[in-house]
């Protein structure tokens, strides 16, 4: 049976093993720097600008989905962007993606959000298809783009 929660206190360790499995099958792993502390911190301070998920299949930890606040200038309203979907790959094919996604869509209505967006990369077609199946728009018309380290630094000047 899954079960989907939203984080509590002392969560963060649980939080740092599905961020080290997407680091990892992502290739940054060496660039990590969180900490178990930063979502515990980040989660259950006054005014938190991150939520977060967790599924459990049968008692055992099997992923979680880390969310926060935007904001669409489109739309004129704070919209939650989705920043990771990860199921353990103990864990994988057995639904606990679909049941994270309908915790944050419910989470997503009930704070008044009128749409939740999220990036996915090219290669990973299995959650391609999974978020087609659940009714997502996934736009190739657009790139992500980052600037950090040296380059943000430069750019500051």
């Amino acid at each position: 049976m899954i079960e989907v929660r939203p984080a509590q206190v002392g969560d963060g360790a649980l939080l740092m093993l599905t961020t080290k499995e997407l680091g990892s099958s992502h290739g940054w792993g060496a660039e990590m720097t969180a900490q178990a502390s930063d979502f515990e911190r980040d989660l259950f301070c006054a005014n938190p600008l991150i939520g977060a998920v967790l599924a459990f299949v049968d008692g055992a930890y099997a992923g979680s989905a880390l969310w926060h606040r935007s904001y669409a200038t489109s739309r004129g309203q704070e919209v939650m962007y989705l920043e990771d979907v990860v199921v353990l790959k103990n864990f994988r094919r057995l639904g606990v993606a679909e049941a994270l996604l309908k915790s944050i869509a419910k989470t997503a209505i009930s704070r008044g959000y009128p749409k939740v967006f999220w990036l996915v990369k090219d290669w990973n077609e299995n959650a391609q298809r999974l978020y087609k199946k659940v009714g997502a728009e996934i736009d190739a018309g657009n790139s992500y783009c980052s600037l950090h380290d040296r380059a943000l630094l430069d750019l500051a000047q």
